[in-house]
């Protein structure tokens, strides 16, 4: 690695309900491997915005391909109006399975077909025909929706959510070293260990966490098919799965922005850390989250950030808020998918899953340990309790029973 490279591709936008922006900045790595995606009108007849992060290892085109084709692949599933959960999670499925598959999909990256020509000969007569490439992507996506936020993920990137000042995790980091993990990996005949990086390559990587088969450093993505190779086994029981886990909650009067962000951000920010850097921000009368993003981008590089930095800022106006539950998507009706009863919901790839975890690596000025998504409805005689204070029951009660301490 040289010297940090700072040029930022950055977009700004807004709508009648949200500001928003995204940014990425290769910093000191080699490659620019992460990427992100915003499409606020992805289908006419149920208004829908979608923000997506990906971040590539190993390469950057299933990261590329993962940002031109998610939404796409997303408005076209069959349960893309009335289940966006079922949806969501058809469409990790479905790419990985393309991707899988063949090298086709490289024609959407804009490869001339001398260069498929190249990478299949490669692929077949060089490295052999059981030779798959260790290319691979998290995918960390939030889609709005009358008056919620769905959030899928596999990986290592992250989104919170600021609702009245506080942090929330509205997903989950994905480590080899966490027990529900590590149970899936080990049973699929896989190891996870510290680092087993031959000596010319380990000045590009973390040091120090866990990694499946000493090369991997995250437990669910989308690619890294040296990893799912037991025919025997489901792609939800893979080594490494592509099943996200699938979290939605409600957008009340006091949810102010959500953030979406890559490994390069959290780790050397926590989470809390991120949200306060906002809102700072935006009581200095800095509005712009463009200006915001790109300070807290050039922050973490000052922190040490090792990595691609990628981060979508969303920021909901205070005329969306006007009452209890603000219905966000253009004033339409609201739209619950599958999930219209609970305050809060959550879907998870394959079993229930432990966060337990087995020596979770510090980051940032602090450790942070993964935090549960179980929300349960909480109510009080016949009175429900309001969403935000229903968030916060639930978080605490799963909290205090694992022993994680608050954010």
């Amino acid at each position: 690695m040289g010297k940090a490279i700072t040029y930022k591709r950055t977009r700004r936008a807004e709508n009648d309900v949200t500001r928003y922006g995204a940014s990425s900045m290769q910093g000191c790595r080699d490659e620019m491997e992460a990427t992100w995606a915003s499409h606020v009108h992805l289908l006419d007849y149920a208004p829908t915005l979608f923000f997506g992060v990906y971040d590539g290892h190993g390469g950057a085109e299933v990261a590329s391909y993962c940002s031109r084709k998610f939404h796409e692949e997303l408005k076209k599933d069959p349960s893309y109006v009335l289940n966006l959960p079922g949806a969501l999670k058809n469409v990790y499925s479905s790419i990985d399975e393309k991707l899988q598959e063949s090298d086709e999909w490289r024609r959407d990256l804009a490869y001339s077909p001398d260069i498929r020509n190249l990478i299949r000969w490669l692929w077949t007569d060089v490295c052999g025909a059981n030779w798959l490439p260790k290319e691979g992507s998290t995918a960390c996506v939030a889609v709005i929706r009358g008056n919620r936020i769905y959030v899928a993920n596999v990986g290592d990137s992250r989104c919170v959510i600021s609702r009245n000042g506080q942090a929330i995790d509205l997903s989950m980091d994905h480590k080899p070293n966490y027990r529900h993990e590590r149970k899936r990996i080990e049973k699929a005949g896989g190891q996870v260990r510290m680092d087993d990086i031959p000596k010319k390559v380990m000045a590009d990587m973390k040091l120090g966490i866990h990694r499946i088969e000493g090369i991997l450093h995250i437990s669910r993505s989308i690619g890294d098919f040296q990893f799912k190779q037991d025919l025997t086994l489901s792609r939800q029981d893979q080594m490494v799965t592509c099943c996200p886990d699938i979290c939605d909650v409600p957008i009340t009067n006091d949810t102010q922005f959500f953030v979406i962000a890559s490994a390069g951000i959290w780790d050397v920010m926590t989470s809390r850390q991120v949200v306060n850097f906002v809102h700072q921000c935006l009581q200095s009368e800095e509005k712009d989250p463009g200006t915001i993003y790109e300070k807290l981008l050039d922050s973490c590089l000052r922190e040490g950030s090792k990595e691609n930095l990628t981060i979508i800022l969303v920021q909901f106006k205070a005329t969306a808020h006007g009452g209890a539950e603000a219905n966000v998507a253009h004033g339409g009706a609201e739209a619950n998918g599958a999930h219209g009863g609970a305050e809060a919901n959550v879907a998870h790839g394959g079993a229930d899953r432990d966060t337990g975890t087995d020596d979770i690596e510090s980051k940032g000025s602090g450790s942070r340990s993964p935090k549960p998504l179980e929300i349960e409805a909480q109510e009080s005689g016949s009175k429900k309790e309001s969403a935000p204070r229903m968030l916060q029951l639930g978080l605490a009660k799963a909290r205090g029973m694992l022993g994680v301490p608050t954010v």
